[in-house]
Order: structure tokens, then C-alpha cells, then sequence
């Protein structure tokens, strides 16, 4: 892979979030941290796990137990610094799930042409949309509804030992897990931005102050 595939691959990523952008309207701000600040913390953390477990489980440990409640905390904090709202938690997700997506695209770079287009465009639909939900359930959590952060960890492992089902042990039944976990996190994303109660939570008014923690609504004193 050289400097210009992997720049392809990028630009790939980022590009293909569009959608998302357009539909979610992120903050500028939690989409650059999402795709910087979270992205690099999870692959440190990742990385160290991945030296101190044992090779012949390492990925299946990391990929069900460990990246989840590390990528969903970091997502969580840079979400509330960046609005605790819909707002700031579609932008820590959307920008989180490029990079991440990224990062896929270039190991994955030299494959046939139709397995890198079908493996592109699954990824492109499911990651952002996986890590946007998420981010919306455990936002919550900063306006005092406990549920939201578990919940959002919770979804993430679920998701992650579908796809280890389709990485390792059956290929068909996995993609067909992905399928109905596609559209049932899509439910979970519509319903959350359609419910009056987390509406009220998250509407995009709400700010956080970065000294106290404290919550207000924008332009208060």
C-alpha cells in the first residue's frame, strides 16, 4: 500500500459519510474529534490490548469486549464537550466511523475489485450508522438518564459479535444477522430522534461548559 492508495482510501471514507452529514447535521467540531481525538485514543488503547492478550483470541476479545466500551467512552466525553446534544453525539460518530472506515479501506486496498466495491459499500452504510445510534443512547447519559451510556456499550457488543459471526465462523448466517441488525439500529436511531422525550433531552440548544460541566441552554448567561 503506497502514500497515494492509502490517500484514496481516505477520501473514500470521508466521502461516503456524506449521506449522514446531510441527514444527521452534525457539529463541525465533534466531527473533527470524533475522527481525530476518538479515533486515535481507540487504536492506541486497541493496540495495547492486542500485545497483552494472547494472539489466539486477541481479536475476538478486542473486537466483542474491548473496543466497545472504549470506543462508545471516548465517543461519550467528546460528544458532551461538544454539545451533549443530537448535534454533537451524530458528529462524534459520523467522524469516528470515517477514520475507522478508513483505516479498513487501506488493508483492505488490494483486494479484487468486486470484493473491495461490495465490502466498501456495507461499511459505508453500517459503521456510521452503528456508531451515530450509539453515540445519541449514550448521550443521554449527560442529562441524568443513567440507561443511555450501558445502553450504547451494549449495542456495540451486540453489533460486534454479529460481525465476528460473519469474520469467523459462518459467513452467511453472519451476513444475514448484519442485514436484520442494519435495520433494527436504524429503528433505534429514527426512534430516538423521533421520541418527544429524548427530543427534549437532546435538542441541539443545549450546550456544555467545558470548566464546569454544567448544562444550559445556548445564548443563557
Amino acid at each position: 500500500m503506497n502514500l497515494a492508495s492509502a490517500t484514496e482510501a481516505f477520501l473514500v471514507s470521508f466521502v461516503l459519510v456524506a449521506p449522514f452529514v446531510a441527514f444527521l447535521r452534525p457539529r463541525v467540531l465533534s466531527l473533527t474529534a470524533g475522527a481525530t481525538v476518538v479515533a486515535l485514543g481507540a487504536l492506541v488503547v486497541e493496540f495495547l490490548a492486542q500485545d497483552a492478550l494472547s494472539p489466539l483470541y486477541a481479536s475476538a476479545v478486542i473486537l466483542v469486549l474491548v473496543a466497545p466500551p472504549v470506543e462508545e467512552l471516548l465517543k461519550f466525553f467528546v460528544s458532551g464537550a461538544t454539545g451533549a446534544n443530537f448535534a454533537s453525539a451524530s458528529g462524534a460518530g459520523i467522524g469516528f466511523a470515517a477514520t475507522e472506515n478508513a483505516l479498513y479501506f487501506v488493508a483492505a486496498w488490494g483486494e479484487p475489485t468486486a470484493l473491495l466495491v461490495g465490502f466498501i459499500a456495507l461499511r459505508a452504510v453500517t459503521d456510521p450508522l452503528l456508531h451515530a445510534t450509539a453515540s445519541t443512547l449514550t448521550t443521554v447519559s449527560w442529562h441524568g438518564r443513567a440507561w443511555g451510556l450501558p445502553a450504547g456499550i451494549a449495542l456495540h457488543m451486540v453489533w460486534n459479535t454479529v460481525a465476528l459471526i460473519e469474520m469467523l465462523i459462518d459467513p452467511g448466517v453472519g451476513l444475514a444477522l448484519i442485514a436484520v441488525a442494519t435495520v433494527s439500529v436504524a429503528g433505534i436511531l429514527v426512534s430516538l430522534r423521533r421520541s418527544r422525550l429524548v427530543q427534549d433531552t437532546l435538542d441541539d440548544r443545549w450546550r456544555m461548559d467545558l470548566w464546569t460541566g454544567a448544562l444550559r441552554a445556548a445564548g443563557a448567561a
